[in-house]
């Protein structure tokens, strides 16, 4: 059975409600029917040239208009938001979270059930989706949680009670006993037929993504992504690390060949997996910042650095790699346990180690909106300011394509047609 119970997810659920309003209802304003951003420049997520003295038209939390002033026009009854010096973007999405672990070191029983309450990690998970929302980062991807809190945080935004950034979550971690996963976070299964069960599980407790972890076999990779595909879930995998073969790693590969969508972080990785990885379009989410941050700390795991010679510059080399194949990339942050005080700006540093890498910032603004919802399995309602796509948006006051530091203070964030105000945006 999956942990938790009925009772603690309704008790838990009366506290995220106020947890929800107290942070929000300073800043949240009730949409009107029809909502105009007038005289922006808009860079809309596709890449292509921003477009000044734009009109974006918003009904009922999609995006119904979008062009120059001269050529769209503004319906009489509508909102109209002067937009005019500010530039409008497509909400980021963050790929790679975990909302719920705890912020300090893990504390587990024996039985490696966390000694810390669904309630508690339900309102830390709560707390993150709000500071995100604040930043512009209007989506994230959860990949690997507690399984109770998670649901209850997409149960209320379902229904209404909970307004905050998107939530798309893989629910537990699916890995072998003693693979790349920390209880009880994670289920832990073994041979084909088991995979297949955790699949069904995660799918029956409502998500809709799929985490694997290494190790496993090929029979194992196989037969979960199969599972996946006939449920219409999307698969993801945890690249490399410790957790993979050594010295000759295998388990990237596997999971390419499987048939995962997604590859999280750059580990270690040769050039013939690469060429593997662009060939089947699969997606990666580096996460290059994070890796940053510890290896300047020295917190990068001894067995990677003294026995398999990790470096900061093969890591680096890897994205330079991948980006010359054209692989799509998306950004993710993965801080947890201690380097949770680097949220939320480590999304942005992710964002310009890109940049430092050789990308160009229209095409980190796209790994965060239009590829983020590329790899989502989003694409078609989030992503990109386009007529049809759902009115995830911000306004920001400095040109984000001349500094990558006129992003995350915006004025105006929208979810859905939702409007969050910041009249004194803060660092």
């Amino acid at each position: 059975m999956l942990p938790g119970s009925r009772t603690g997810m309704v008790a838990m659920a009366g506290v995220l409600v106020l947890r929800s309003t107290a942070l929000s209802q300073a800043n949240i304003l009730p949409a009107p029917g029809t909502i105009v951003l007038v005289g922006g420049v808009l860079i809309d997520g596709t890449g292509r040239a921003p477009v000044e003295n734009a009109v974006i038209v918003v009904e009922g939390g999609t995006i119904r208009a979008v062009g120059r002033k001269s050529l769209v026009p503004i319906p009489p009854d509508a909102r109209v938001i002067d937009a005019t010096g500010k530039w409008v973007l497509p909400g980021f999405i963050d790929l790679h979270v975990h909302l719920t672990y705890p912020t300090g070191m893990p504390q587990y029983s024996i039985e490696g059930t966390a000694l810390i309450s669904d309630t508690e990690a339900g309102l830390r998970a709560l707390t993150f989706m709000n500071m995100f929302l604040r930043k512009g980062i209007t989506a994230v991807r959860d990949v690997g949680g507690a399984v109770v809190p998670l649901q209850v945080l997409m149960r209320g935004a379902s229904e209404g009670w909970i307004n905050s950034t998107r939530l798309f979550a893989a629910g537990r971690v699916i890995t072998t006993t003693g693979g790349h996963a920390t209880l009880p976070f994670a289920r832990e299964a073994n041979g084909p037929w088991d995979f297949r069960l955790a699949v069904r599980e995660n799918f029956k407790a409502g998500f809709r993504l799929i985490k694997l972890s290494p190790t496993y076999t090929r029979e194992e990779a196989q037969a979960a992504v199969d599972e996946a595909r006939t449920l219409g879930m999307r698969v993801t995998s945890h690249g490399g690390g410790l957790s993979d073969t050594w010295p000759k790693t295998t388990m990237t590969r596997i999971a390419v060949e499987a048939g995962v969508q997604c590859i999280e972080h750059l580990n270690e990785m040769d050039d013939d997996v690469l060429d593997l990885i662009a060939s089947k379009g699969v997606h990666i989410v580096p996460t290059l910042a994070i890796y940053r941050e510890r290896h300047q700390k020295r917190l990068v795991a001894r067995e990677l650095v003294e026995r398999r010679g990790w470096t900061l510059s093969m890591h680096e080399t890897l994205f330079r790699k991948a980006r010359q194949r054209k692989i799509v990339m998306g950004i993710g942050t993965d801080a947890v346990g201690v380097s949770r005080g680097l949220y939320p700006g480590l999304y942005f540093t992710e964002m310009k180690y890109f940049v430092e890498l050789g990308a160009s910032p229209m095409e980190a603004i796209m790994a965060a909106t239009q590829k983020g919802a590329l790899i989502l399995g989003e694409e078609a309602r989030l992503g990109t300011i386009e007529p049809g796509k759902l009115a995830d948006l911000q306004v920001v006051s400095g040109d984000p394509l001349k500094s990558l530091e006129a992003l995350g203070l915006p004025e105006l964030v929208m979810i859905g047609g939702q409007l969050h105000l910041f009249s004194s945006p803060q660092p």
